[in-house]
């Protein structure tokens, strides 16, 4: 048995894909650029701010430009990232069950670290997560494992007892080279052939999978 589960955030425990979509063309609109439709964005997030405004300016991109479209996105994204924003059909039962048998849950996401907890409190306010963790100063974003060990330790957790969960090739390599075995969850962003391909323990369709896969 487990004795921590760790979750990506966006594509795994929030569907967030609207929000960041609106967000993000409406930044864009402040440069004077053109947006995207939502569906694109399933493929241009997962690697943290800083590459989704490299990818969504293209030609238009300098840092000077990708500072003031950043800037705007969190402004936006900070108002406006529960709009459409909702959990994943049978999670808040999985992570109460997870809590009722004693185990420990977190997110580690490549999200900016200050909309984590805002967004998790308000989709699950009953569950309480062990630790939370987005993008921060100081430790490099996922796919390197820094931010996984660097838990690991924290919490005094093997390499063996703990299993992350996510949605992006990007989760699984960041899962394998901290040790740590990955359950890709086919309801995401990505989807069940990227994260097969990509090399993941195990895949999941739907939650209640996902917690066979957990107690297994």
């Amino acid at each position: 048995m487990y004795k921590l589960i760790a979750f990506d955030l966006d594509g795994t425990v929030a569907d967030t894909l609207a929000d960041l979509a609106a967000s993000m063309n409406a930044a864009l609109a402040r440069s004077g650029l053109p947006g995207y439709p939502k569906e694109d964005y399933r493929h241009f997030v997962g690697n943290g701010i800083d590459n989704l405004v490299r990818t969504v300016m293209a030609d238009a991109y300098t840092p000077a430009a990708a500072l003031k479209v950043k800037a705007d996105f969190n402004a936006y994204y900070a108002e406006h990232s529960m709009d459409y924003t909702t959990g994943y059909p049978g999670m808040a039962q999985l992570l109460g069950r997870l809590s009722a048998d004693g185990v420990m849950t977190a997110v580690i996401s490549n999200k900016p670290d200050a909309f984590v907890p805002a967004i998790l409190h308000a989709l699950y306010p009953d569950h309480r997560f062990t630790y939370l963790s987005g993008q921060r100063e100081g430790i490099p974003r996922k796919p390197a494992p820094d931010a996984l060990l660097h838990l690991l330790d924290k919490l005094k957790v093997g390499t063996d007892e703990v299993l992350y969960v996510g949605d992006s090739d990007v989760d699984v390599v960041f899962a394998h080279r901290a040790g740590v075995k990955v359950c890709g969850v086919s309801w995401g962003f990505r989807g069940a052939e990227e994260l097969t391909a990509a090399g993941a323990d195990c895949l999941a369709d739907t939650t209640d999978e996902l917690a066979q896969r957990i107690y297994e």
